[in-house]
């Protein structure tokens, strides 16, 4: 009698211990792996978090436009300002206004990740994004050369995370930087050899609308080894108290301004830069961009201004002198 009382509760134990074999008691840890952590998702930049990686993002700036395609990040982008014209690429994507017109239609129509721009929208442009769930991040132009760092970092933080992207802008900047101080070193050797070391102006518009020394492209001018004509003022305006001492042993204007039109101006045709043709125009809206573009631009700038510091024997002559030493 015991055993057929006894029977059924074994029988009892034994289902619950298969049910609890099969998964039937939660606690018990499942086998399925568990999806790796984003370690750089979310990021945080000029108070807006982007929470994962962009598909696709919107510029209103050419010069954030320009440093997508410089960065590779060109193919993120499916939309671009009404004046983004560098590279050739980015001509051919959508137009979606300016900063300070953004075409709101298209924009929410694109379904954007994220809107970069350069300078802030107004108020009731963000206020529409934004409730569209749009986020849209501000990155300035560079004010110094050092600054160009962080433009790059976080412009290289927005598209490829916290620190996969961090790493890709401080490359691109040791990069560029590198080139600046590869021409530097050029140029200061030559001084050393004892050539002379040159002043110079970057004129942007006629007669006196030049880099002082407060703004960033006077700043570029230093830092490849040129005395910047202009450096002791302000506000791009070289004073016409001190137009006597105004003499740059070479001039670089924008694009527009051509050696005719100084030759026949009052304040330039008697400079000696004018006189024996050592003017070269440049479209600084390279300066602008403070992409590739900009780099490249200061190489040459470099050259032009010293081309007896970038040839082999220039080189040579200094390596054999510091033996010497």
């Amino acid at each position: 009698m015991k055993q057929k009382r006894i029977l059924p509760f074994l029988l009892a134990a034994a289902l619950l211990l298969g049910l609890s074999g099969c998964g039937g008691d939660p606690s018990v840890s499942s086998s399925l792996p568990e999806e790796p952590e984003d370690t750089e998702y979310p990021v945080s930049i000029g108070g807006e978090t982007i929470p994962a990686k962009p598909e696709k993002v919107v510029s209103l700036s050419p010069t954030l436009t320009e440093l997508c395609f410089d960065m590779g990040y060109g193919d993120q982008l499916t939309g671009v300002s009404d004046y983004c014209d560098w590279p050739q690429s980015a001509q051919n994507l959508p137009r979606m206004g300016t900063a300070q017109q953004p075409d709101l239609d298209d924009i929410r129509a694109e379904k954007p990740d994220v809107v970069i721009t350069h300078t802030a929208l107004s108020e009731p442009d963000l206020i529409a994004l934004q409730q569209a769930d749009i986020p849209v991040v501000v990155l300035s132009r560079a004010r110094l050369p050092e600054d160009l760092k962080d433009l790059y970092v976080d412009l290289g933080r927005l598209f490829e995370g916290e620190q996969a992207g961090a790493e890709t802008g401080k490359a691109f900047y040791n990069e560029q930087m590198g080139r600046v101080e590869s021409v530097r070193e050029k140029v200061d050797s030559y001084v050393r050899g004892g050539g002379k070391k040159l002043s110079a102006v970057y004129l942007r518009m006629l007669d006196f609308t030049v880099a002082t020394g407060d703004t960033f492209e006077g700043a570029m001018l230093e830092a490849i080894g040129l005395e910047n004509a202009a450096g002791a003022y302000g506000g791009w305006t070289y004073p016409l108290d001190f137009i006597g001492q105004y003499d740059p042993d070479v001039i670089f204007c924008n694009e527009d301004i051509t050696i005719p039109m100084l030759e026949q101006n009052a304040n330039y045709k008697g400079l000696q830069a004018t006189i024996h043709d050592i003017v070269y125009s440049y479209p600084f809206t390279a300066f602008e961009r403070q992409g590739k573009r900009m780099f490249d631009m200061l190489e040459d700038m470099a050259q032009k201004a010293y081309p007896d510091a970038f040839t082999e024997t220039a080189g040579e002559t200094q390596s054999s002198a510091e033996a010497g030493q």
